[in-house]
């Protein structure tokens, strides 16, 4: 299951089925978190600093592993924009490792974002996320103030 991807990696924080996954980083107010409810395997990997140590990235990531979903996380300021960027470019250095999975995207911004429907980042990265998810599967897209909470 997930536990062949990054499996030498001292990234990996856990893989496991706990019931609540909290993604935070010291310092910070923003909080992405996952309910657990049917105890599927997941595994949270720290990007930042470790799975890539340059260059734009996000945070981390989820791998839900029964289900097959990826969820790149940023835990951002309040630049929504780079933060569509740091995960787009995530997916250009990770995407081999998660090739056999659903892609999603997911920020947490320290105040409510003003999006930007126009925006050619998101609109780029949606249809990336599209193309790789095949039939649509849920939001592609989330991004929230101070706490993003999803049922996995």
């Amino acid at each position: 299951m997930c536990t062949d991807v990054f499996k030498n990696s001292d990234c990996k924080e856990f893989c496991d089925q706990r019931d609540k996954i909290v993604v935070k980083d010291a310092g910070n107010k923003q909080e992405y978190r996952v309910i657990n409810k049917q105890h599927q395997e997941i595994c949270k990997i720290r990007v930042d600093g470790c799975l890539i140590k340059e260059g734009e990235r996000c945070d981390y990531l989820i791998l839900s592993c029964e289900d097959k979903s990826a969820f790149f996380v940023e835990l951002e300021g309040h630049d929504l924009q780079k933060a569509l960027q740091q995960i787009n470019s995530s997916i250009d250095k990770l995407g081999t490792e998660v090739k056999e999975f659903k892609l999603y995207a997911r920020i947490v911004l320290n105040r409510n974002p003003t999006p930007d429907i126009n925006s050619s980042i998101e609109m780029k990265l949606r249809k990336r996320l599209k193309k790789q998810n095949g039939k649509y599967t849920g939001e592609l897209i989330k991004y929230k103030s101070k706490v993003l909470e999803e049922n996995i």
